[in-house]
């Protein structure tokens, strides 16, 4: 006789979706708001001003945060220059100004720093600050609009912040929502999700640039890396920054813990991402400029990965570092966005390096 065999067991991604799921209660808070009797579904957002979405209460989990916006608009309709520099970025989509200086701030628990900082463009994609159409299975830029689908839970409230930096400029659209689960309790071992981003435009030589820092317990779960070369010429010299290995130090040990041959070999590519960009659910490039083309301009690579299936974990602490070049010799403009998820209270890492704070120039 064999054994009965039930839906929930043939595998998650098939058998729990049709799973009915007794209790579950779905909410959501957005950019919607009625204004003097009419019905407005984004916000505007002054110079230097910022904009908080309604308050979720815990316990809950964040399943999905979708959002899109326009570039900056000056701060009159009137004026044909403004006008027409809206028109030219919002025709074009991919490189604006908006994505780098208006940044996304989250708080759970009332906690006096956020965990999750960085500026739209690069949380969601490439640190240069620009729209790039992918998807991944956390992240994407899918058609205009932003999505992360990481797990967000926390057991007390999530507040989450839209910042304008700029202080010349408004942000006339932005749109939002996000899609929770009420819980009837976080435990003990969840760790809550953290985002920043880090920049050194010149990175020390013989230092490695450091990508996390972090003291735990918790575990890192992956990263976006943006470079730009600072010279033009032959391209394998421009590339030679891709030689950097990656070495994660794990609670402490002074030997890496895992260290990977290559920056290319550990977003999984190899020779230089020879086959150019690609998008896969765990890693992929997003941006790489051709071969020959670093004669005429500065090369640039932006990729990423995912720890779905390998989620790197620390008790202590963690230090995860990309060496610019074979020995920290090469000079280039490193960019980089890292997601993991750790108990409360998070290290002030980030706000003491380059890049840790928001200004005009964005990061």
């Amino acid at each position: 006789m064999t054994k009965p065999l039930f839906l929930k067991e043939i595998g998650p991604d098939y058998g729990n979706v049709p799973v009915l799921r007794e209790g579950n209660k779905v909410r959501q808070v957005n950019t919607q708001e009625n204004r003097n009797g009419q019905h407005w579904d984004f916000v505007q957002i002054g110079c230097g001003e910022s904009w908080s979405f309604p308050e979720i209460k815990g316990p809950a989990c964040i399943s999905t945060i979708w959002m899109t916006l326009s570039p900056y608009r000056g701060k009159t309709w009137g004026n044909a220059w403004e006008t027409g520099n809206f028109l030219l970025d919002f025709l074009d989509y991919r490189q604006f100004s908006a994505l780098r200086e208006v940044w996304l701030k989250i708080y759970f628990d009332n906690e006096p720093s956020p965990s999750v900082y960085a500026p739209i463009g690069n949380f969601f994609g490439p640190s240069f600050g620009e729209y790039r159409h992918y998807n991944s299975q956390f992240l994407g830029m899918t058609s205009g609009g932003y999505v992360c689908l990481f797990p967000m839970p926390f057991a007390e409230s999530c507040r989450i912040v839209i910042e304008n930096t700029n202080q010349k400029k408004f942000l006339n659209n932005f749109y939002g929502a996000i899609t929770y689960n009420l819980l009837d309790r976080v435990e003990q071992d969840v760790g809550y999700f953290h985002a920043r981003c880090r920049r050194e435009s010149h990175p020390k030589k013989d230092v490695p640039y450091t990508v996390l820092q972090a003291t735990g317990p918790g575990h890192y779960v992956g990263c976006n890396l943006s470079v730009k070369a600072h010279k033009m010429g032959n391209p394998l010299k421009i590339f030679s920054f891709l030689e950097g290995d990656w070495d994660f130090f794990i609670d402490g040990d002074g030997k890496p813990t895992i260290s990977y041959t290559a920056t290319e070999d550990y977003f999984q590519g190899g020779w230089y991402f020879n086959k150019g960009p690609y998008c896969t659910p765990t890693h992929g490039l997003i941006i790489k400029n051709r071969l020959l083309s670093s004669f005429f301009s500065k090369i640039r690579v932006s990729a990423y990965r995912f720890h779905v299936h390998d989620p790197i974990s620390f008790q202590n602490g963690i230090k995860i570092v990309c060496h610019h070049g074979e020995w920290d010799e090469v000079d280039a403009d490193y960019r980089s966005m890292v997601y993991w998820y750790q108990r409360e209270a998070h290290s002030d890492f980030f706000d003491k390096t380059e890049g840790g704070t928001p200004s005009r120039k964005g990061v």
